[in-house]
C-alpha cells in the first residue's frame, strides 16, 4: 500500500466529516461521510444560462444553498473554518471535471476579498478552493482581478442594493494578461449574481474571451 502525505496526516489526526464532526476513516480523500453526503442537494449535471444581460457566460454548480451545506458554508465563510475548502473544493473540482474539458480554461480566478477584509479574516474562502482547483485541474491561478472597495457583506445587504454594493469595487492588474482568455471564475455562493457580474464584466471589458463561474452552492431562486 502506497501511503500519501496527506493519508499520513489523516492517520494520526483522523479527518472529520465537515458536516456532522463524525470521525471518517484516514484514507477517505473527500471529509464528509456518506450519511451527510446523501443529504445534500445536488444541481443537476447542465450549466445554469444566466440573464442575457449577464457578463459570465454559464454556471457550474455543486449543489443547491441549503440545509446543510448553508450552516457550513456561513461556518466557513464567516467563523474561522478554513480547513473546510478542501471538502468544497474535492467537490467543486468533481464537477468541474464532469462538465467542462478543463483543458478550454486558460486561468483559475477568484473573486477577490478586500484587502481589509482578507487582514481579517486572514483567508479568501473563494481563493483557497481556486487554489486547489489550479492545482488539480493545472489550469494557472492568478490574482490579476482585485477588489478595490471595502464593500459591505453581501448576504447582510437587500437584494435591491446588493447591485450598487458592488458597482465599480473590482479592477483589473494588467489587462493585456487577461486578453482573449477564457477564465473560470471561482466563488463560493451564487445567490443574485451581482459579484459575479460585476467581476466578469471588468475581465471582459480587459479583453476576456469567455467566463465561466463555479460555485459550491446556488440559491433555489437563482
Amino acid at each position: 500500500m502506497i501511503f500519501t502525505i496527506r493519508s499520513i496526516i489523516n492517520f494520526v489526526f483522523p479527518p472529520k466529516c465537515i458536516f456532522c464532526g463524525g470521525v471518517l476513516d484516514f484514507q477517505k480523500t473527500l471529509e464528509i461521510c456518506g450519511s451527510c453526503y446523501n443529504t445534500i442537494t445536488f444541481t443537476g449535471s447542465t450549466s445554469i444560462r444566466p440573464d442575457v444581460r449577464s457578463h459570465y457566460d454559464r454556471v457550474i454548480s455543486v449543489c443547491e444553498y441549503s440545509g446543510i451545506v448553508k450552516a457550513a458554508l456561513i461556518k466557513y465563510k464567516f467563523f474561522n473554518k478554513a480547513g473546510y475548502y478542501r471538502a468544497f473544493a474535492g467537490l467543486l473540482c468533481d464537477k468541474v471535471k464532469k462538465m467542462t474539458n478543463a483543458g478550454e480554461f486558460d486561468i483559475i480566478i477568484s473573486v477577490p476579498l478586500h484587502k481589509n477584509r482578507e487582514r481579517v479574516r486572514q483567508y479568501n474562502q473563494s481563493g483557497l478552493i481556486a487554489k486547489t482547483l489550479s492545482r488539480e485541474l493545472k489550469i494557472p491561478g492568478s490574482r490579476l482581478l482585485v477588489r478595490t472597495r471595502d464593500t459591505n457583506t453581501q448576504s447582510l445587504t437587500s437584494r435591491k442594493e446588493r447591485g450598487s454594493n458592488v458597482k465599480g469595487a473590482f479592477k483589473v492588474h494588467c489587462p493585456q494578461m487577461i486578453h482573449g482568455k477564457s477564465i473560470l471564475l471561482v466563488d463560493d455562493i451564487l445567490t443574485t449574481g451581482n459579484t459575479l457580474d460585476e467581476c466578469s464584466k471588468v475581465l471582459k471589458e480587459a479583453g476576456a474571451r469567455s467566463i465561466c463561474a463555479a460555485v459550491i452552492a446556488v440559491s433555489k431562486k437563482h
